[in-house]
């Protein structure tokens, strides 16, 4: 697996880490960062063995957005964009067959939020911090934030952090639905482990082919729909293996019995 500068990325079994490593400048985002971004999620979406990717920040920030102090020192910044097809990045954390968790551990703003939203699953520290931050720059949002913002806290809430990009704690982010659980700062890798653990710990091909369902429903007429997702139940449905579900039912019934026998 590629070694990155700016990202700190693992994979553990069926679990992949991704963690913005700029910790002494609080994870904020460079043009190399935002590159690797794209790079890091695209080696991470061709491994069939993964179920869940984890985002998170080492150190106690998440990711604030831009790196403003490092483009202003660095003369040459403004020549060196990335790419358009980086910004891609959100879309791959959005569309990839492994279910995506942010875990927000610190403060979350710019692209860092735009990230956090391309995700499945938000989670956050009591600590966190949240804003959109682009009109305060300049700029009208990037990385597909004003597609995936209102999925999840509908239109007009997404309009508001949009528009007037207040800064709000963790506990109003639950309140507007961006992250359904806000878990204290000293217990929170605790807890994200937990989840992750449990995550994991379902069926691999289930887990992906969910994600797929979600992302083909936000395409497709419902018929259209039905079509894919039922071919895709029965054939889990009708597998072999002890991971297929008549083979999970045995382990069921056999633990049962043993149960009943001591």
């Amino acid at each position: 697996m590629t070694r990155w500068e700016t990202l700190d990325v693992s994979v553990d079994g069926p679990v992949a880490w991704v963690r913005f490593d700029r910790p002494d400048r609080r994870n904020g985002v460079t043009t190399e960062m935002a590159v690797e971004m794209y790079g890091a999620l695209s080696e991470l979406a061709a491994l069939d063995a993964v179920s869940v990717l984890v985002l998170t920040g080492n150190g106690d920030a998440f990711c604030p957005g831009a790196d403003l102090r490092a483009a202003a020192e660095d003369g040459q910044a403004a020549r060196r964009l990335p790419d358009p097809e980086t910004y891609h990045s959100a879309r791959l954390l959005h569309e990839m067959p492994a279910l995506t968790v942010a875990a927000v551990n610190g403060a979350c703003a710019g692209a860092g939020f735009a990230w956090a939203a391309a995700c499945d699953v938000r989670v956050a520290s009591a600590s966190a911090r949240f804003a959109t931050a682009f009109l305060a720059v300049g700029l009208p949002g990037e990385l597909g934030l004003a597609w995936t913002l209102p999925r999840s806290v509908g239109a007009t809430r997404a309009r508001e952090l949009l528009f007037l990009a207040p800064k709000i704690d963790a506990e109003q982010a639950r309140e507007y639905g961006f992250v359904s659980r806000v878990w204290p700062a000293e217990s929170f890798q605790r807890e994200l482990d937990g989840l992750v653990a449990q995550l994991a710990g379902r069926r691999l091909e289930a887990v992906r082919e969910m994600k797929r369902n979600l992302v083909e429903a936000e395409r497709l007429p419902l018929g259209d729909y039905i079509t894919g997702e039922s071919a895709r139940y029965l054939a889990l449905l009708t597998g072999d293996g002890p991971d297929s579900v008549r083979g999970r039912m045995a382990q069921r019934r056999d633990q049962i019995q043993a149960d009943h026998t001591e």
